[in-house]
């Protein structure tokens, strides 16, 4: 910018003597208490922004602001479409899997259970006389709370 800054008619424009960064050719503003001549008008609020550009005094037409709030309107809507496809194809492959691992254990249990002995009345004795190895073949029958599919658990398993 030259030294002589043109004046706009709005409040937050560049005023002569303000200190811009990177820039020696303007003239101070005044002289500051601490003796500071480098520091930088305090630019927090909208009112006193410095701003180069004529255009960003300017307020925006109805019709434009009512074109960029519907174009946001939609962008948000897209948007939770999108969200909401990707929750239901989450959702729909839990689903998936879950009905496919409660049929694997429905047939993993009729299998099984076709090779299984049942214990009768004289478990007590034929517990007894089975070593280690034998005592850890021994499944029990559970509902799993999942699936709810019976399956063959350990009779150790708690």
């Amino acid at each position: 910018m030259t030294s002589k800054a043109i004046p706009l008619k709005t409040p937050n424009s560049l005023i002569p003597g303000d200190i811009l960064k990177n820039d020696k050719s303007l003239v101070l503003k005044g002289r500051n208490v601490s003796g500071r001549n480098w520091k930088l008008r305090p630019q927090k609020r909208a009112s006193s922004l410095v701003t180069k550009s004529i255009q960003n005094a300017k307020s925006k037409s109805w019709e434009k602001k009512m074109k960029e709030k519907e174009l946001r309107r939609s962008l948000l809507e897209r948007e939770k479409e999108l969200k909401e496809e990707k929750r239901q194809s989450i959702l729909e492959k839990k689903e998936r899997r879950l009905e496919n691992e409660r049929r694997r254990m429905e047939n993993e249990f009729k299998v099984s259970s076709r090779s299984a002995q049942q214990l009768g009345k004289n478990a007590d004795i034929k517990l007894k006389a089975m070593n280690k190895k034998q005592l850890r073949q021994i499944k029990k029958t559970r509902i799993n709370t999942k699936t709810g599919a019976i399956e063959f658990v350990s009779a150790y398993a708690k």
